[in-house]
């Protein structure tokens, strides 16, 4: 269900994901506490019939809300055990999570789409370094000229440059597909 709602806050938001992730590798878990409590506010708006779930009956909220948790649960749980091995990042992982609940209805394709996206830029990842790096050119040039908004160096121009996917990319797309392309007629 895509609602005003999430037209209003996810583009914003995964937008921002995308330049954090690239630039310095790091999904912020404000951004991602902020997701959590907006999305919270649909079903506790539906109870007085208001927001994008007022419309529906009582059953149909308890149900989306299910759905919603269930698949947020168990990608928070693969994402654990993946994050417990070293292959993700604990950022990707709350981020997906919090993504599902926003997905409910559509968390397959968004699940699907970014993992296709992630095997894409793992595929591009030798063209994506330089990329990396002219944008966090262009980002310290900003910081430069804005010193009042105290912008830190980029990560990925230091000597602690990380290492391995900025899959928060991959990520924002699973998220940009299902809210944009229509899979149900």
């Amino acid at each position: 269900m895509n609602s005003q709602l999430a037209l209003l806050v996810l583009p914003p938001a995964l937008c921002w994901v995308i330049a954090s992730d690239l630039l310095y590798r790091r999904i912020h878990n404000l951004l991602v506490v902020m997701l959590i409590l907006t999305w919270l506010a649909q079903p506790l708006f539906a109870v007085f019939g208001a927001g994008p779930w007022g419309a529906l009956a009582g059953e149909q909220v308890l149900q989306m809300l299910g759905s919603a948790l269930l698949g947020a649960v168990l990608v928070l749980a693969v994402g654990f055990m993946l994050f417990s091995i070293g292959q993700v990042g604990a950022g990707d992982v709350k981020l997906m999570t919090v993504l599902c609940l926003w997905n409910c209805g559509n968390q397959m394709a968004f699940l699907i789409v970014t993992a296709l996206a992630g095997g894409i830029l793992a595929l591009a990842m030798p063209l994506l370094a330089p990329l990396e790096h002219a944008c966090a050119l262009l980002w310290q040039r900003l910081a430069a000229r804005l010193p009042t908004l105290g912008i830190g160096i980029p990560t990925v121009l230091t000597a602690e440059r990380p290492q391995g996917l900025p899959y928060g990319l991959a990520i924002a797309t699973g998220s940009f597909y299902t809210l944009f392309a229509s899979i149900h007629p």
